[in-house]
C-alpha cells in the first residue's frame, strides 16, 4: 500500500503506510500503557511519561517530519487526559519532534543513547513549564519536592523509553531494508 503525500517543494513522493501505521499503533499502545488505571506505573507519585522518547526515536530514524507529526499526534493524547495546560503537550511535542530531528540528522547517531538523551531533554523541558504553571501556581510545590518528582519520573522512563527505541528501530530496518 503506498499513498502519494504533497510535499511543501511542490512534488509528490512514494510513502508507505505499513510503517506509519505500525508506528501509530505503537504509539497509541504506549499512551493506553502509560495512562489507563490498571497499567499505569506509579512511584511516589511520579508516573512513566515515555511519549517524548518514542517522539525522539521516530525523529532520530525517519527525519524533522515525521518527529513532528508524531510529536503532535502524541501531543494531542496527552491532552485528552491531561489536567495541564491545554495544547502544551502538542506544541512542545511536535516541535520537539522537528527541532530534535533537524538535530539529529546533522549532529547525531542513530544509537540508543542519543534517543535516549533525547527523550530526557524533552521530559526536562515539559517538567520545568509543567512546575511553573501548574505544580508552583496551583499546588504551590517547592522546587526541591518537583526535582525529586522529575526524578522519579525520569527512573521510572528511561527502561521503558528504552523499550520504544529498541521497537522503533526495529520497525525502521524492516521497511528501509524491504525499499533497498
Amino acid at each position: 500500500i503506498s499513498i502519494c503525500l504533497w510535499k511543501f517543494r511542490g512534488e509528490f513522493s512514494k510513502i508507505k503506510a505499513e510503517p506509519i501505521l505500525i508506528l501509530k499503533l505503537l504509539m497509541l499502545g504506549f499512551f493506553l500503557l502509560q495512562s489507563s488505571r490498571g497499567t499505569a506505573l506509579w512511584l511516589g507519585g511520579a508516573t512513566v511519561n515515555v511519549l517524548p522518547f518514542l517522539v525522539a526515536a521516530v525523529a532520530l530514524l525517519d527525519g524533522p517530519y515525521a518527529g513532528g507529526a508524531f510529536g503532535f499526534a502524541g501531543g494531542v493524547l496527552l491532552n485528552l487526559n491531561s489536567a495541564g495546560v491545554e495544547g502544551f503537550a502538542s506544541l512542545s511535542l511536535g516541535l520537539f519532534g522537528i527541532l530534535f530531528g533537524l538535530f539529529g540528522a546533522y549532529y547525531l547517531r542513530n544509537i540508543l543513547f542519543s534517543a535516549l538523551a533525547g527523550g530526557m531533554v524533552c521530559m526536562a523541558v515539559e517538567s520545568f513549564f509543567a512546575y511553573i504553571f501548574h505544580d508552583l501556581l496551583i499546588y504551590g510545590m517547592s522546587l526541591p519536592q518537583a526535582m525529586g518528582l522529575f526524578g522519579r519520573q525520569l527512573l521510572l522512563s528511561l527502561p521503558v523509553g528504552a523499550l520504544a527505541y529498541v521497537l522503533v528501530s526495529a520497525v525502521h530496518r524492516r521497511f528501509t531494508e524491504e525499499s533497498l
